[in-house]
């Protein structure tokens, strides 16, 4: 219980993400199940709150939904909190694909095929779909 309330007082994880971590220092399953049970409980474990940091956090760093949902995925969360969570948010992912476009080529504008193909590649690798990465190349803020 203490390792559990330790670990979620430094930040915060998701059921899965804890329940691996407390298996690697040895917990028998069923202490596990009572800590995790006692966290929910206590509101100290929170799936939708841990989904919504984490998707704030990958806004600011101009992530694409796609890259969000991979991550928490990973991290274990159910994919109907993920998806409600990504819903609620009132991001515009478009505009945030324009902004992560900027800051890595300082332009919007691909010279050549080429180029657009390796801006195309970059944006989709950070979570963003083709609707939105062709939205960043065309989307000019002065219209």
């Amino acid at each position: 219980m203490q390792t559990a309330v330790g670990l979620l007082a430094r930040r915060d994880h998701s059921r899965k993400e804890l329940e691996t971590k407390l298996v690697q220092k040895g917990f028998s399953s069923e202490e596990i199940a009572k800590t995790l049970s006692y966290c929910d409980d206590s509101g100290y474990l929170d799936d939708e709150r841990y989904a919504k940091l984490v998707l704030r956090s990958y806004i600011a760093k101009c992530q694409g939904t796609l890259k969000i949902q991979q991550v928490l995925i990973q991290k274990g969360v159910d994919k109907s909190i993920i998806y409600s969570v990504i819903e609620a948010s009132d991001c515009d992912w478009f505009e945030l694909a324009y902004i992560k476009c900027l800051k890595k080529y300082k332009d919007n504008n691909p010279v050549d095929a080429k180029d657009r193909a390796k801006r195309t590649r970059y944006l989709m690798g950070q979570g963003f779909n083709y609707e939105q990465v062709s939205f960043a190349f065309s989307h000019n803020p002065d219209e």
